[in-house]
């Protein structure tokens, strides 16, 4: 399953539905993985709201991901392009489900790992990964 950073955000901030995104994850049938973007993004909105250090909240995001068990999956050329088709099929302005840079990443990871795609929101609902 791939972790999007609204799922991530979801649990480590304690916002209102985290028990419920936990336990999606605890009831999956595959590997977790996840990719750099969604790191980023996760840290980032999390600095954001705490006022931590970008230092202290990327520890953190990565020792949540290690204690799951998340692999980070590369950038790569081929994601490049992947998020590049998510965005024409989907993109933001294009499309009804309206996917951002981030999403569009999330969105070529699921599609390479083969998996489905942990979300919280509408962003994925009206995509092929829903």
């Amino acid at each position: 399953m791939f972790i999007d950073s609204s799922a991530l955000v979801e649990i480590l901030s304690f916002a209102p539905r985290r028990q419920e995104v936990l336990d999606r994850l605890g009831t999956a049938s595959t590997a977790f993985c996840t990719g750099p973007t969604v790191i980023y993004e996760t840290v980032v909105v999390l600095t954001r709201e705490t006022g931590k250090d970008v230092a202290t909240i990327r520890d953190f995001v990565l020792e949540f991901l290690d204690e799951l068990g998340v692999e980070i999956m590369p950038a790569s050329r081929s994601t490049a392009v992947a998020a590049l088709d998510a965005f024409d099929r989907y993109g933001k302005g294009r499309h009804p489900a309206k996917l951002n840079f981030g999403d569009c990443f999330s969105y070529a990871g699921a599609k390479a790992a083969g998996t489905g795609i942990l979300y919280v929101g509408e962003d994925f609902a009206r995509t092929d990964l829903a």
